[in-house]
């Protein structure tokens, strides 16, 4: 039996949330399903080692307090990453999550 579920009102565009060497590695927004909020993260992917597209250029201490490993190491509990799952937006290609936002 399928139960109806409201449509999601997706965002029109993800904001950079990045630190600010490398902003696009981490996009973020709101999206909702009735009246729950969620919040869509974005980490952009490096699509050959499947694993966050750190920048060679960027000191890797910069990444650290955006813990993009720890969100990606989250979601691999529960589904795996590939080429299929990635969203390509002009900046590179990103795996989605989408948690249940926190309110103000």
């Amino acid at each position: 039996m399928t139960i109806p579920c409201p449509a999601p009102q997706w965002p029109s565009g993800l904001l950079e949330v990045g630190p600010e060497q490398d902003r696009s590695i981490l996009l973020r927004s709101v999206a909702e399903i009735g009246d729950a909020a969620y919040a869509v993260i974005a980490i952009r992917m490096d699509r050959i080692r499947m694993e966050p597209d750190l920048r060679g250029d960027v000191p890797g201490h910069v990444y650290n307090n955006y813990q993009l490993h720890d969100m990606l190491d989250a979601l691999l509990l529960y589904s795996e990453v590939s080429e299929r799952s990635l969203v390509h937006l002009p900046t590179g290609a990103y795996v989605m999550l989408m948690i249940p936002a926190t309110s103000s």
